[in-house]
């Protein structure tokens, strides 16, 4: 009887360690998937990251890119009005103060041009050294080192180092648990021999994790290293790879607003001297006084529009010192009209 007792014991056992142990091995088989998988959702994060500043810097790039083609076509517009050297070619010479305002005007848009061309090409190129140095030195895939591989790795021989517990449990009897991840699920307590249940700010106690194999609490312990209680962010604050696009951004979104200034000060300009070359050259040329009138009321309306669009006050309830008087340049030329026309009547 003893010896039969004896080897259904070993029977048992045998049984129970070849059980136990295959439950070991597939549950290190899933162990390295979930480490994979885990790696590979990071890197598909971090390459979303890197995405973001690819796209935050062609945006500054393709913007400036454009106002420097724009203005430089505007320059040689402006260097195709001063190839004629006056206005009026086949008629008398123009009064000095017509020509001053549509020489000084043209040299203002042709200046503002310029400028906006040197600081589009800071702010595109300094928008890209920006970028490279967030995707080089920040913004980086996280690759695991070997270090991290040979955690999530598990050769078989490492069974023999379980608790004897899990080497020989019984199946559906004891430690068939495993722990979760979430932490709502430890959020309410867990009870503890001796005591009540523990506070929120507590450690989840090894009682309430005692249900499941050594291996299983091995990993999880290994998943919760260096988590601690921390204080929520709140809902609206931005990733970190925006925060440091922000910061790097403070380098040269000065020169990114102010090549918009300038291209905008720039057409004004030129628009306000096409009013002052049709009026020298309709008046001069065809001596027709309604069409100057006409055409420069025309191109005036057009300046008009431009302001009107380009400039929007903050705050409209707000007074301002000299509120609207940048109207004063369109309505500029119809003293100008009147002007030339006395210098021309018959």
């Amino acid at each position: 009887m003893a010896a039969e007792g004896a080897a259904a014991a070993a029977a048992v056992a045998a049984g129970a360690f070849s059980y136990n142990r295959e439950n070991y091995l597939y549950d290190a088989e899933f162990r390295w998937e979930r480490f994979s998988s885990a790696r590979e959702y990071a890197n598909q994060q971090a390459e979303q990251y890197r995405a973001d500043i690819r796209t935050l810097a062609a945006l500054t790039v393709k913007k400036n890119t454009l106002w420097c083609v724009t203005a430089t076509l505007c320059m040689a517009l402006c260097v195709a009005l001063y190839c004629a050297g006056r206005l009026g070619l086949h008629g008398p010479s123009p009064p000095a103060w017509i020509m001053g305002l549509w020489l000084t005007n043209n040299a203002a848009a042709f200046a503002f041009m310029a400028l906006c061309i040197f600081l589009a090409l800071h702010a595109s190129f300094r928008a890209q050294a920006a970028s490279t140095q967030l995707l080089t030195r920040k913004t980086r895939v996280p690759v695991p080192t070997l270090r991290q591989l040979d955690e999530a790795r598990r050769f078989a021989s490492e069974f023999e180092q379980q608790d004897w517990g899990d080497i020989f449990r019984i199946p559906y009897v004891s430690n068939n648990g495993a722990p979760k991840t979430d932490d709502a699920v430890y959020e309410e307590g867990e009870p503890v021999a001796g005591e009540g249940k523990r506070a929120r700010s507590a450690p989840p106690s090894r009682a309430g994790r005692a249900k499941a194999s050594s291996w299983v609490r091995e990993e999880f312990e290994k998943d919760r290293a260096g988590t601690g209680e921390c204080a929520a962010l709140p809902a609206d604050t931005a990733p970190e790879h925006f925060q440091l696009w922000t910061a790097v951004q403070k380098e040269f979104y000065q020169h990114d607003i102010y090549a918009r200034v300038c291209i905008f000060y720039g057409f004004i300009h030129y628009v306000q001297s096409l009013c002052y070359y049709g009026l020298g050259h309709i008046n001069i040329e065809l001596r027709a006084f309604w069409v100057a009138y006409g055409c420069v009321f025309v191109i005036a309306v057009l300046m008009a529009l431009m302001l009107r669009f380009d400039i929007v006050p903050a705050n409209p309830e707000k007074k301002y010192y000299l509120n609207r008087c940048e109207y004063l340049g369109p309505v500029a030329v119809l003293p100008a009209a009147i002007g030339m026309s006395l210098d021309f009547q018959v």
